[in-house]
């Protein structure tokens, strides 16, 4: 009797422990896909942004979006040693006063350690978004870049770190370098909230510019 009894409790501890280990499955895999979408979506507003301030753009050309596949490492600028990811929550420009601190700490887990950028973008009509790993763009001449971005489009270079969201999703951190060619360039972390289902620009912390 006294067996059996173990027994039925330790069949109803198992069940409980794995419903429970279920549950946080369940929760952690909605909200991978809740930060993805609007991972998705956030990024397609940056660029949004971006394209209706190009006059190129404006006047009818069209337009390509190069984003790099590895996630930039926040605060480094393009062609340095990557800085230390421990020493990020010590940088002064990440410190948005109007953030929250779970923005700030989601930014910094998520940028923890080295990823990849996989996004879908929803552009405006006439662009269009291209991904290329470091590793192409340094053994891309450049005749090879002009046969493929020929000089009747225009284009920007995008490397952009993970985003850091709250648990609503409505408040994001992102780090974002981009280059358009020559002297032209710059890179900074962006505070951004999403007002009326639009990603909107609150803040930016220039961390160099050229």
């Amino acid at each position: 009797m006294l067996r059996n009894r173990y027994a039925k409790i330790a069949v109803r501890t198992a069940l409980g422990v794995g419903i429970l280990f279920t549950l946080v499955a369940l929760i952690f895999f909605n909200e991978l896909r809740r930060a993805q979408a609007e991972t998705d979506a956030l990024l397609s507003d940056v660029f949004g942004v971006v394209l209706h301030s190009a006059p190129s753009f404006e006047a009818g050309r069209s337009f390509h979006i190069i984003v790099m596949r590895e996630a930039q490492a926040p605060g480094t600028r393009p062609g340095e040693r990557t800085r230390a990811r421990w020493s990020l929550p010590f940088d002064e420009k990440l410190r948005f006063p109007q953030s929250s601190l779970v923005t700030r700490a989601s930014f910094i887990l998520t940028n923890s350690l080295p990823t990849g950028i996989r996004v879908k973008l929803h552009l405006p009509r006439g662009a269009e978004s291209v991904f290329l790993g470091n590793g192409e763009l340094d053994h891309m001449t450049r005749s090879d870049f002009i046969q493929r971005f020929p000089d009747d489009h225009s284009w920007e270079i995008f490397s952009v770190s993970q985003p850091g969201f709250n648990f609503r999703k409505t408040e994001a951190i992102l780090y974002v370098d981009h280059s358009c060619g020559g002297l032209c360039g710059g890179g900074g972390y962006v505070l951004m909230r999403k007002v009326d289902g639009v990603w909107r620009i609150v803040d930016e912390h220039n961390t160099w510019m050229s």
